[in-house]
């Protein structure tokens, strides 16, 4: 598994593949950050290494929703063996922008379905008949 492409494995092997490499391969006085999700929630936390030492410095809630929320959009040749730090944060940095441009899509389709629902809808008379009929049957 370590040579394979992160975008083949599963979150859950990406997971624990960077948890083995944060303990194993990350350089000492160095911090790094790491997502995940619990609960249905996305959560970030920053690993520091000081002398020997693992320590979280910080742990993030980054949304509530984790429904359709990228963690990481890994380059092709990411795997265990070439991760570094700062792959890591273009997988982070890439997944943000995806996010970023599927909740301005979002945002931009609710705003239309909001205008669809305020144009009036004038019935005529005929229109009004051909509901009666249906309605009637």
């Amino acid at each position: 598994m370590k040579d394979k492409s992160f975008k083949e494995l599963s979150e859950e092997n990406v997971f624990a593949c960077m948890m083995h490499w944060i303990i194993h391969r990350m350089q000492q006085e160095v911090s790094t950050k790491l997502r995940f999700r619990a609960e249905n929630k996305v959560y970030q936390v920053t690993f520091q290494y000081n002398g020997r030492n693992l320590r979280i410095k910080d742990l993030e809630l980054i949304t509530g929703d984790d429904e359709g929320f990228i963690l990481y959009d890994w380059e092709e040749e990411t795997n265990f063996n070439n991760l570094t730090k700062e792959k890591m944060q273009r997988g982070m940095d890439n997944a943000d922008s995806k996010n970023k441009q599927k909740n301005d899509r979002d945002m931009e389709s609710d705003e239309i379905m909001e205008d669809f629902f305020d144009i009036p809808v004038e019935l005529t008379e005929d229109d009004i008949e051909m509901i009666n009929e249906f309605l009637d049957v």
